[in-house]
């Protein structure tokens, strides 16, 4: 009898560790950790049940650790069970990154090499590698670019107006990322028949980018060097002119790091409105008068609507509107707001059927009939994690 095809994911961020586990290609278990009131908490789905778990960790930096032991406990594997690969997301700014590859010593080694490049992204990482090889000794590690999908774009689309060997030799190019998400958003809508030639897809979270993709393939995408470039987001500021940054290190005195957490940690809807980056809190403070938070929601959505029209001239039109993402799949406002403004490019949404569209479990259209299609997925970059590392172990 052959062995089950057990693929671990991994997929860490700054506030939280998410994991999951396939089987096959089905997904049999998901485990989240945060950290809550001073002790790490941890979600475990399986089976159709859910059961929430609480430890002593001080921190998330050795969660890792429980995956089997909870797998086990739970008996989702058996003890005798053995993982056949482990995948985690890696968002790094380098040609070196662009594809998915086993992680070996020399892999970490260019990993560190780039860390100041991006430290928010890659020192989170790198420390869940570190834990993950020691605590899953001897299983294949495979590093699953957020980056990769975007290697189709042309070549104007990669580079900035900067003297090119300057951006050849160290790499200061517009990688673009979310990729991992858009690929999962691609894969589900071909396999649904609903993938248009020109389809514009926007992933809207706490991090947003919107991507044009012209026959399954990315053209072009808001994020760059950096997932700061674009749209401005939940805490980042979107894209910024470089004097303006400066001007702001120097009138609060930061340092380059701090700057960059400025703009990556301060910046965005919570800087905009002032009191929140939640985009259900600052709605209810636009009704009730908030003139920030006024200003906070329409600077979002004029950002979104420009990148729309921007991307459109990329592939030369738009057959299709694709919304994802935690904002994308669950604010019916936000996307009507957004299409209030698109009649021009041949999108009108049915009130009605937009209202009723929340995280739907396949593509939904909220278009009217008379209109090009603007759908609704939900993301699932496990599942898409999972199916790159199935493809990159069989080759």
């Amino acid at each position: 009898m052959t062995p089950e095809s057990l693929i671990l994911v991994v997929n860490p961020g700054s506030a939280s560790r998410k994991y999951a586990l396939f089987a096959n290609g089905e997904k049999r278990a998901v485990i989240n950790f945060e950290f809550v009131d001073a002790r790490v908490v941890s979600k475990v789905e399986y089976n159709g049940q859910k059961t929430v778990l609480s430890f002593d960790d001080v921190n998330l930096s050795a969660v890792s650790g429980h995956i089997l032991p909870i797998l086990h406990e739970h008996q989702i594997i058996h003890e005798s069970d053995n993982l056949t690969a482990i995948g985690i997301r890696v968002v790094a700014p380098a040609m070196r990154f662009t594809k998915d590859e086993s992680i070996t010593d020399e892999f970490i080694t260019s990993l560190e090499a780039v860390q100041q490049k991006a430290p928010l992204h890659i020192t989170t990482a790198l420390a869940e590698i570190k834990q993950v090889k020691e605590h899953f000794p001897g299983t294949p590690l495979i590093a699953v670019s957020d980056t990769a999908f975007h290697s189709t774009k042309p070549e104007c689309a990669w580079y900035y107006g900067i003297d090119t060997e300057l951006a050849d030799k160290y790499g200061i190019k517009r990688y673009g990322y979310h990729g991992i998400s858009v690929g999962s958003v691609v894969h589900s809508l071909q396999e649904q028949s609903k993938l248009a030639p020109k389809t514009i897809i926007c992933h809207l979270g706490s991090g947003s980018s919107l991507t044009s993709i012209a026959d399954g393939k990315s053209v072009d995408t808001t994020m760059g060097y950096s997932p700061l470039e674009g749209l401005m987001m939940a805490t980042r500021s979107g894209t910024i002119d470089v004097s303006a940054a400066l001007a702001i290190k120097h009138e609060l005195g930061l340092s380059d790091l701090e700057l960059e957490q400025y703009l990556n940690k301060k910046s965005g809807l919570l800087g905009v409105s002032g009191i929140s980056d939640d985009i259900r809190l600052l709605l209810t403070a636009e009704e009730q008068g908030d003139s920030r938070a006024k200003l906070a929601l329409g600077i979002f959505i004029y950002r979104i609507q420009l990148a729309i029209g921007q991307l459109a001239a990329s592939m030369g039109g738009v057959d299709s509107i694709v919304f994802t993402g935690t904002i994308g799949e669950r604010s019916a406002v936000i996307r009507g707001r957004i299409l209030d403004k698109l009649e021009y490019l041949g999108f009108i949404y049915h009130h009605d059927n937009n209202n009723q569209v929340f995280e739907p479990a396949e593509a939904t259209n909220i278009a009217i009939d008379a209109s090009k299609p603007a759908w609704v997925i939900s993301t699932d970059e496990a599942a898409e994690i999972a199916r790159r590392v199935g493809q990159y172990i069989m080759v």
